[in-house]
């Protein structure tokens, strides 16, 4: 059997992952929790949560908890540990799926003024030149990659699955050293 590990990129370890170059640091962040939940009860439950709208890629947050637009009915919820307790122990509703994901998506910040220049040359969309549409997903193409973007005040927080957060943080690296 062939040992195919060498052709994926090695993980980091995400506690200590950061890059910096001209302009720019890109650090692995971990939130609290981490859900996916979909279906029709979702407003109501993020209004118990104290989560008072959903946000696109264009929308800024810098604070938890937020609720990333995946789909008219399906948001990525990062959460403090007192409210994903809440969802652990069986919020229940019909109309509601919820999965936790928390071991499953890293999350990768992208601060300072080279910011901008990293999302451009990254995405297919100019996310920092638009106003914030209101039904717009968070899910967008990244280096070939779909993540969930997250506008904050100093950059952008992108939210990627565990299995292709390597693929991400290589292509990151070697951008990093390109415009630095």
């Amino acid at each position: 059997m062939f040992d195919r590990t060498a052709f994926w990129s090695p993980a980091p370890d995400w506690r200590h992952a950061r890059l910096e170059g001209r302009g720019l640091s890109i650090a692995a962040v971990t939130p609290p929790a981490l859900w996916r939940l979909s279906g029709t009860a979702v407003p109501s439950l993020l209004a118990s949560l104290g989560v008072s709208r959903t946000i696109g890629p264009r929308e800024a947050c810098d604070d938890l908890p937020y609720a990333l637009r995946l789909s008219p009915d399906s948001v990525l919820l990062a959460c403090s540990a007192a409210a994903a307790a809440r969802l652990q122990r069986g919020f229940t509703a019909p109309g509601l799926a919820q999965t936790e994901l928390t071991d499953g998506i890293v999350c990768i910040d992208l601060a300072g003024p080279g910011a901008a220049d990293l999302m451009a040359l990254a995405g297919e969309q100019a996310l920092g030149t638009a106003a914030a549409r209101p039904q717009e997903s968070a899910r967008v193409l990244f280096a070939g990659l779909t993540v969930a973007v997250m506008l904050r005040s100093d950059g952008w927080r992108l939210h990627v699955e565990r299995p292709w957060a390597p693929a991400l943080w290589r292509w990151l690296a070697e951008h990093v050293a390109i415009t630095s």
